[in-house]
């Protein structure tokens, strides 16, 4: 090869290296490649010993995965909130808080959307499967299925 040929190439070289490392995740931060990152998901139903359980939607349970890592998690009495990672089968999340209302009532949808979305603790790992506009997530012992319900900016 000659010299010429090899002074022509190393810019390209360097360019294409700084775009790769500018379009990798920092390290502690979710990488957007999961199909489910961006994306708002009303839970339509949640899974548990052996029983599904429909959500109506005036229910307001969801899950939010922001492009940047934040993660979000509504059910009708508490919002909670943190970050989250992608993993080979789905995410794990981190860093979580809460508001803090009680609830005293027996809505047995309420009461199981409550546990369900409790089960995301830290570094619990979730296992996720997309189809379509369909996401499946398996926390803890709680199948929760969704769907798309929006994009999701930042936080």
């Amino acid at each position: 090869m000659s010299r010429h040929r090899v002074t022509r190439r190393t810019p390209l070289a360097i360019a294409v290296a700084v775009l790769l490392a500018a379009c990798s995740a920092p390290a502690g931060q979710a990488a957007t490649t999961a199909a489910f990152t961006g994306y708002k998901w009303a839970v339509v139903s949640i899974s548990h010993d052996g029983k599904t359980t429909p959500v109506p939607g005036n229910y307001q349970v969801y899950l939010q995965f922001t492009p940047d890592g934040h993660f979000g998690a509504n059910e009708p009495v508490n919002y909670h909130s943190g970050s989250y990672r992608v993993t080979p089968d789905g995410f794990t999340t981190s860093g979580l808080a809460s508001t803090l209302a009680g609830y005293a009532g027996r809505d047995p949808v309420v009461l199981l959307s409550v546990s369900a979305i409790s089960a995301f603790g830290d570094e619990v790992p979730a296992q996720t499967t997309v189809s379509g506009s369909a996401l499946t997530v398996v926390v803890g012992g709680y199948t929760l299925q969704t769907r798309v319900d929006g994009r999701q900016s930042n936080f």
